[in-house]
């Protein structure tokens, strides 16, 4: 029997959502919307839609609303025979992506017991100690879908909270981050997604993992330009992708070569130095939108959005 490779676009319609809906379907075997029965107008496409009420509460920076648009879209690529599956945005159009290439790095060495490695992007995966305050990228993740389950399900989550912590974090962290007014932002939408990740495959692998050894053996981290992605901004132009690059992303060549370090939470760029990166990722934000807005001037001149 062939593999049935699947494709959830979630969240809600933005600029470039009729574009994305157009091209996303051509490459995949079955593809999926899930969104919100708000009253937006959808895009006629070749997809199924899926409208669900929004969760009461939204979580920080609207965590809950992607886990459950996610959800959602992963029971509709299950329920349609899926055995891989990518999940995407609204908002982001790739114009260089290939199944088979995407295949090829989430089979990259699987771990044993597993089904596939989770390919995304090695930018805002980040190792921290404490090690549940450690990142891995939430803006796209393919895999095969039992392998998608552990990273997006919502089995367990509580939709009524801010954020979800694991028992086995809550201990590891206790009152003296757990009280800090940071922890919103040391326990951001990255590091939630990657610590109940890492708590699920603890409890498969039976074994104590850390985000460094996650990031080696259960993903496959790879450079997010090789796929040509346009970030379309809310009211015109493009979005950078890579954010904040005074921090000390991993990157694909770490990844690759296990050389990535373990920092002190805290995200530090200070001083001269700190100064220093600040400006220079100013200017690969700027160097990425430029390549996007040349993406846009070659292939989609008469497109309008």
């Amino acid at each position: 029997m062939a593999m049935k490779v699947g494709c959830i676009i979630q969240g809600d319609i933005r600029r470039g959502s009729r574009l994305i809906l157009e091209t996303l379907p051509h490459l995949f075997d079955y593809t999926v919307l899930s969104t919100w029965n708000d009253g937006q107008i959808i895009p006629k496409g070749d997809f199924e839609l899926i409208r669900s009420p929004k969760p009461v509460v939204a979580g920080f920076t609207n965590r809950n609303y992607q886990r459950f648009s996610s959800a959602r879209g992963l029971d509709a690529a299950k329920a349609a025979g899926c055995d891989y599956v990518l999940k995407w945005r609204t908002d982001m159009l790739p114009t260089r992506m290939a199944v088979n290439q995407l295949m090829e790095w989430a089979h990259f060495s699987p771990p044993e017991g597993t089904n596939s490695r989770i390919v995304v992007p090695a930018f805002r995966n980040i190792s921290i100690s404490p090690d549940s305050f450690s990142t891995m990228p939430d803006l796209f993740s393919f895999g095969h879908i039992h392998e998608m389950e552990k990273l997006w399900s919502d089995d367990g989550f509580n939709y009524k909270q801010m954020f979800n912590m694991s028992e086995q974090d809550r201990v590891a962290l206790g009152p003296e981050y757990l009280g800090l007014p940071s922890l919103e932002d040391l326990y951001c939408a990255e590091a939630e997604l990657y610590a109940l990740y890492r708590s699920r495959i603890n409890q498969h692998a039976s074994q104590q993992l850390n985000h460094k050894s996650v990031a080696e053996n259960y993903l496959r981290l790879i450079d997010h330009q090789q796929l040509g992605i346009l970030w379309f901004g809310a009211q015109a132009g493009f979005r950078s992708l890579g954010q904040a690059w005074e921090h000390p992303w991993w990157t694909e060549t770490q990844w690759a070569q296990h050389s990535a370090k373990i920092h002190p939470c805290g995200y530090h760029s200070r001083g001269l130095l700190g100064r220093l990166k600040k400006k220079i990722s100013k200017y690969k934000i700027q160097q990425e939108i430029a390549a996007q807005e040349n993406i846009w001037a070659s292939q989609f001149q008469n497109v309008t959005l």
